[in-house]
């Protein structure tokens, strides 16, 4: 695995905090992301942090621009991790990777900052008081932000809520948490929540350790957070949400090309979740999930023969993926 490394004068000793971003095709935001997160961490641990990227093999001039980047500053550490295109890339293995390289260069590492490219920051108190908050309550594993323009945590995922599908089980507020109560912290306020979500989220390194990482074998990229909430939670750790503004989520309408069979993914990591941490009896599971599918593709169906010449395209394309859940779905969605 290849990387690139800036030159920085004994900076082992003296990082606390690495940003891990996963990389793949989206230079456009990457040219925001990157200097955002670092302008902030600037401000809030200087000469403290550095930025790991794991790149899954970008085509886009991705890799060319950190190097250029790491090449213009001295200011701080940034390993760009280009694994071979035989290897996992997936998210969830990025995270795993990047933290590793992370606590192998970075003996004092203390929090680990998971980072998207479509993240952005614009407030540093935001990171500032997310240290503050890990530092003041040692049963946190980690704390997420109360994103701008995207959901920023959940309830665990309820069987009751798959069958019915996403769309349903989110107007009925099946898997919304509700945070109750609120503590004070310094200009803001935090509290507790089931799943925080990692993008972005900073994490306590030993909670890290102490679970493992993330399961690259069965959650490579869909609901891997979900499921590394749940073993937080099962290890007797928290997670907290931090009210602050400044924390934003947004894509751009550019999508990720790891989320081309986001359907697929989405109910094969979902199946997987319930059947592993609720017990979930699959047969039954799958039965209601076959009924659901085919009561959408007869929906779906009539859609396209009565949507308007330009809407036919989204709702074919629809429509074929509920063929495909159709054909999968007794066969856990991996046929």
């Amino acid at each position: 695995m290849s990387n690139s490394l800036s030159d920085f004068v004994d900076f082992p000793e003296s990082i606390k905090l690495s940003v891990i971003i996963n990389s793949f095709n989206r230079l456009q935001l990457l040219r925001e992301a990157l200097p955002s997160v670092i302008q902030s961490l600037n401000i809030a641990l200087p000469g403290k942090f550095a930025v790991i990227v794991f790149d899954a093999g970008s085509t886009d001039g991705s890799i060319e621009f950190i190097r250029n980047f790491t090449s213009e500053t001295k200011e701080f550490s940034l390993i760009c991790l280009c694994p071979p295109s035989n290897t996992d890339r997936s998210f969830s293995t990025g995270c795993n990777l990047a933290i590793q390289k992370a606590a192998e260069i970075f003996p004092n590492l203390k929090w680990c900052f998971l980072f998207e490219t479509d993240n952005f920051i614009t407030n540093p108190t935001a990171l500032t008081l997310a240290v503050k908050l890990l530092e003041q309550e040692e049963q946190l594993a980690g704390v997420g932000f109360t994103l701008e323009g995207a959901n920023f945590c959940a309830s665990f995922p309820t069987t009751t809520a798959f069958v019915l599908g996403q769309q349903l089980s989110h107007r009925l507020g099946l898997e919304q948490m509700k945070i109750h109560p609120w503590y004070p912290l310094a200009e803001s306020r935090w509290g507790y929540s089931e799943v925080v979500f990692t993008s972005p989220m900073l994490i306590r390194y030993s909670a890290w350790q102490a679970t493992g990482g993330m399961d690259a074998a069965k959650f490579p990229f869909s609901d891997c957070d979900h499921d590394w909430c749940w073993t937080v939670h099962k290890q007797g750790w928290r997670l907290a949400v931090l009210d602050i503004s400044g924390v934003i989520h947004d894509n751009k309408m550019i999508p990720s090309e790891w989320s081309c069979k986001r359907v697929l993914n989405f109910h094969q990591a979902r199946f997987r979740l319930l059947i592993k941490h609720r017990n979930s009896l699959a047969i039954w599971l799958k039965i209601m999930l076959f009924i659901r599918h085919n009561f959408e593709f007869f929906i779906l169906l009539l859609r396209v023969f009565l949507s308007q010449e330009s809407k036919k395209s989204q709702a074919k394309k629809s429509l074929e993926s509920r063929q495909v859940l159709i054909k999968n779905v007794f066969y856990n969605y991996e046929a």
